[in-house]
């Protein structure tokens, strides 16, 4: 039985959704097989999924589930999870990609550590496939965090990231219902943070992992989502599981670079996502805490060049402090 169900959700993405199983068929290989289950659940597309999965089921050993009619993306998430037959999935954007030696590294992972709660990997960021051509992964660093304080912090809003993190399904099902879980783009949150804390091992991969297409997602409002529902969320989590620490140190590096540095760059033409009412919705929420005074505000308000030149700086020393 396989140790790792890789569950690649899709809708109306058969390009994206070719290159990337073209890099799972590359990149795994023959003697970790038996340990993968590869499943690939479509969202009603009407473009060429179908086509595709056929073409890639020649070489690779593929579970296609398409479903009757469009559930919404939260759902087919929840779907990825229960449709896996394996302990550990790994969702997988249908536009990310794998790299070389990163699947054996994680089977490596897999089986020789006691039960895992997650597996948090780093991305490559990439703009065209030709950026990542020749890149190749290492013999795994990992850190073995017992704090899940510490581990939070490290991992922050990438928690959100389905491609980042491969979750431990047995202390999932075991601890939560899927269908208690709020339909909001941020549901997988919820279970991440659940498999953190339900598990005395969780491990933070250092080396880049895989390739995380830029600029694809769907429109979102930034605010919205991270300054408002992202914080809603975590408060609707300790509801029932104790995380007010986890929330402290959300908010704060939110407030004082995430949020300021997504904010800055779309007003420089940056990135696809929106910020509309971006001072509007964030004020509600945090227009007691200092930090959106200090970080937060400038950001909106500063001349769009300085505030980028700033918000590089930051970034360099950032990269040299966790280098």
């Amino acid at each position: 039985m396989s140790c790792l169900t890789i569950a690649i959700p899709t809708f109306q993405r058969a390009k994206y959704l070719d290159i990337c199983l073209a890099s799972l068929e590359k990149n795994m290989p023959q003697t970790i097989q038996d340990d993968i289950e590869v499943l690939v659940i479509d969202n009603n597309s009407q473009d060429n999924t179908a086509e595709i999965i056929k073409k890639h089921q020649i070489s690779m050993n593929i579970r296609y589930i398409r479903n009757k009619e469009n559930i919404g993306p939260d759902e087919n998430f929840k779907k990825c999870i229960t449709k896996a037959t394996s302990q550990y999935v790994w969702i997988f954007g249908d536009d990310d990609v794998f790299f070389p030696t990163t699947l054996e590294n994680i089977i490596d992972i897999l089986k020789s550590k006691e039960t895992i709660g997650l597996i948090h990997l780093r991305a490559k960021n990439f703009y065209d496939d030709a950026d990542i051509l020749d890149y190749h992964v290492q013999t795994f660093s990992c850190i073995h965090m017992a704090s899940k304080e510490n581990f939070v912090a490290k991992i922050h809003t990438n928690i959100t990231f389905i491609s980042a993190n491969i979750v431990n399904k047995e202390i999932l099902l075991k601890t939560i219902n899927l269908k208690d879980i709020p339909n909001n783009n941020l549901g997988q949150m919820y279970w991440n943070i659940i498999c953190i804390l339900k598990s005395d091992l969780n491990i933070f991969v250092t080396n880049e992992a895989f390739g995380a297409r830029q600029f694809n997602s769907g429109s979102y409002n930034l605010c919205e989502v991270f300054g408002k529902n992202f914080i809603d969320m975590l408060y609707f989590i300790n509801l029932k599981y104790p995380i007010s620490s986890f929330i402290e140190i959300y908010i704060k590096r939110l407030l004082m670079f995430y949020l300021p540095a997504n904010i800055v760059r779309i007003r420089n033409g940056l990135s696809k996502v929106e910020c509309k009412g971006c001072f509007k919705i964030l004020y509600t929420k945090y227009k007691f805490r200092i930090y959106f005074w200090i970080f937060t505000v400038p950001a909106m308000i500063l001349p769009k060049k300085i505030a980028l030149f700033i918000v590089k700086q930051i970034e360099i020393i950032l990269k040299k402090k966790n280098s």
